[in-house]
This record gives C-alpha cells, sequence and structure tokens, in this order.
C-alpha cells in the first residue's frame, strides 16, 4: 500500500469533502481517503500496483474539483 497527499482546488465546504471522498473511495484499489479542507488536500492509501494518479485525478475531476499537484 502507498500514500499519497492530493492537492484540489475548489473546495468551499463540508459536502466538497464529502463529494471528494467518495469519489476516491469508489476507485477499486483505494483503502482511504481522508479529505482535509482546512488543508485544500486529499490523503489517499491505495494499492500502487492498481491505482494511478490518473485515476484519481479523474475522479476529483469528475466530482467537479481541480488536482493542483501530488506530494
Amino acid at each position: 500500500m502507498a500514500n499519497i497527499t492530493i492537492n484540489i482546488d475548489g473546495m468551499s465546504c463540508g459536502h466538497c469533502i464529502q463529494w471528494i471522498g467518495e469519489a476516491l473511495r469508489k476507485i477499486e484499489g483505494v483503502s482511504e481517503a481522508k479529505v482535509k479542507l482546512e488543508f485544500q488536500n486529499a490523503v489517499v492509501v491505495y494499492d500502487d500496483t492498481v491505482v494511478t494518479r490518473e485515476m484519481m485525478t479523474s475522479a476529483i475531476e469528475k466530482a467537479g474539483y481541480s488536482v493542483k499537484s501530488f506530494a
């Protein structure tokens, strides 16, 4: 399992946290996604043999937000 922090643009409320978290957790291979409004990011625990950054970016964009960077 791997951990990654995704910096996200466009979050403004609790619903944003919920939408992004749900979108990331729907990806097969993601075991945990903690979205933090105050830091404008998500910390994701995932199987790096299955999940790619592109998959996570796509899920976030489909939820209506933008990925600024990965850390």
